[in-house]
């Protein structure tokens, strides 16, 4: 159990009290260009706006006389201790624009509240600069594409440099944001500490994730790089009950629910409503990590109850590091355990394992 509470809703020594108002800090300190960048989905948006509506449509079940003082919001996730169940997403290729930093500074406010990170390879740091950086950089992203040798190469070199698990990601084409086709923003970032800096890693891996010329992987491409990596890999993008097994059939060791925020292809299903279907195709054992709509701590709540395991913070943490760099991503991470916390107090659950379907009216 936790051992003080972690109830700071009224601390006067704070900058931000609430999540809404790093938000409105961030788009201050953000251009008109870089906000669209961040916040933006793909088409009409459809899929953005159905991540968060399909959580308003939920509604818990608080119980009477069962409420809990001081509720545990800590839980476990693949070996990793966690002060509470979430990650930071593996936003990047413009967190650079945010703040300096990066996923340095991300990994850092990480490190400080007692979560971990996902290190995206489109990162504006290197794996192994994020790595000493942070000491939380555990899980790293990276994308299906250009040839299996050359992802198991990049697989090892994570691996060398601390990682323990990979997320694996799948983009087949680009992606029709017209926010940004409107604003004809380009991400620029500099390849001195990147990936794909010169010697680092095969230069067609990269060309491949921004030109397309080649055929795109397909299953037999999947599993046989599953099937050989050096570290356990999770599979990002399951929407569905079908693909889910297929993964865990394939070698997967969990699976990620997530429509990428919105930010892939229009008019998706939610990546809430898709939850259920996944945890119930699979065992109870199988991790499962879900992002796309997560916005406040009673989310969280709301995820677990519904099958994740642990949440996977994007843009939210986003606003935090463009509001106030790597203490405005602590922060909110502190607002979100502190607001999950509550919720469990609420809906009389003293741990995160107590979280169930039975939530929900």
């Amino acid at each position: 159990m936790n051992s003080k509470r972690i109830d700071d809703r009224y601390s006067t020594n704070e900058r931000f009290t609430t999540l809404r108002g790093i938000e409105t800090e961030a788009r201050k300190q953000l251009s008109p260009v870089v906000w669209n960048y961040l916040n933006c989905g793909t088409g009409d948006e459809v899929t953005l706006r159905a991540n968060t509506a399909d959580f308003d449509k939920l509604a818990f079940r608080t119980p009477l006389f069962a409420g809990i003082s001081n509720p545990d919001t800590s839980t476990t996730f693949l070996g990793h201790k966690l002060s509470f169940p979430a990650l930071i997403a593996p936003f990047g290729g413009g967190e650079q624009l945010l703040d300096a930093q990066g996923h340095c500074a991300t990994g850092r406010a990480a490190a400080a509240v007692g979560v971990r990170q996902i290190v995206p390879v489109a990162a504006a740091h290197s794996l192994e600069t994020i790595a000493t950086a942070t000491g939380v950089a555990q899980l790293f992203q990276l994308t299906f594409v250009g040839k299996v040798d050359s992802v198991l190469a990049m697989i090892e070199r994570a691996r060398q440099a601390g990682y323990e698990q990979i997320v694996a990601t799948y983009s087949p084409i680009r992606q029709w944001r017209e926010r940004m086709m409107e604003d004809r923003f380009t991400i620029r970032t500099a390849m001195e500490d990147s990936n794909y800096a010169p010697d680092k890693s095969d230069p067609e891996m990269l060309r491949e994730q921004l030109a397309f010329e080649h055929k795109r992987w397909g299953w037999d491409e999947a599993r046989e790089a599953i099937r050989n990596s050096p570290l356990p890999i999770i599979v990002k993008g399951v929407m569905n009950a079908e693909e889910a097994v297929q993964c865990m059939e394939a070698g997967a060791a969990g699976l990620y629910v997530s429509n990428y925020g919105g930010r892939s292809i229009d008019r998706m299903p939610s990546a809430i409503s898709a939850l259920p279907k996944v945890r119930a195709a699979v065992s109870k054992d199988t991790p499962i990590i879900f992002d796309s709509g997560i916005r406040r701590g009673s989310d969280i709540a709301a995820a677990i109850a519904l099958g994740a395991d642990v949440v996977a913070l994007g843009r939210s943490v986003g606003y935090g590091l463009a509001a106030n760099g790597e203490d405005g991503a602590k922060r909110v991470l502190q607002l979100l355990q502190s607001e999950f916390w509550t919720t469990l107090g609420h809906l009389g659950c003293s741990s995160v394992e107590e979280l169930t379907a039975s939530a929900f009216c």
